[in-house]
């Protein structure tokens, strides 16, 4: 994945800015996040000490701190979560002392894991506005074919397969 580091893109372009996203993306640093997620705990919180201890006082800058919330933002939404709650007051402040929280899915179908009456399984939110009026895309995959497509969230429980049960084509996710 690559970061779309929008209004951070000079920093985004610099060694640090590069070596940041690398280091986030860990196995070990998502485990964290995700893990942090699931006790109700903001995302940033999990990998502050492993910041501080790889990238010392180059991360205690306000801005490069902001860049780290950003980046982790998007690596939440490929993982499929949505944004819960915002400026949110980290419990152990060792870098950041507000971040956000992540949730996966507000209801029973747009969990991710959820496994509707035709054998398709959310894969979570991208963070994708749906074509639906207030809808997100949720990346779905075929347990019987392993076609992977978007779909509005409404949808979820009644989508069958585009390609192997003539299901409607997928939407971008």
């Amino acid at each position: 994945m690559k970061y779309n580091s929008g209004k951070f893109s000079d920093l985004a372009e610099l060694q640090l800015g590069k070596d940041l996203w690398k280091f986030l993306n860990e196995k070990e640093n998502i485990i964290r996040m995700e893990l942090a997620t699931e006790f109700n705990k903001t995302a940033a919180e999990s990998v502050s000490k492993p910041l501080l201890d790889k990238f010392g006082s180059d991360v205690e800058v306000n801005r490069v701190k902001q860049m780290i919330g950003h980046m982790i933002r998007q690596i939440m939404e490929n993982k499929g979560y949505e944004m819960g709650s915002q400026n949110i007051k980290v419990t152990i402040k060792r870098l950041f002392s507000k971040a956000s929280k992540y949730k996966d899915g507000t209801t029973k179908t747009t969990k991710i894991g959820y496994i509707n009456r035709n054998d398709q399984e959310n894969m979570g939110n991208r963070g994708v506005e749906g074509n639906d009026h207030c809808q997100k895309a949720y990346k779905l995959k075929c347990r019987k074919c392993g076609t992977e497509y978007g779909a509005n969230g409404a949808d979820i429980f009644q989508r069958k397969c585009p390609d192997c049960q003539n299901g409607q084509s997928g939407i971008p996710y």
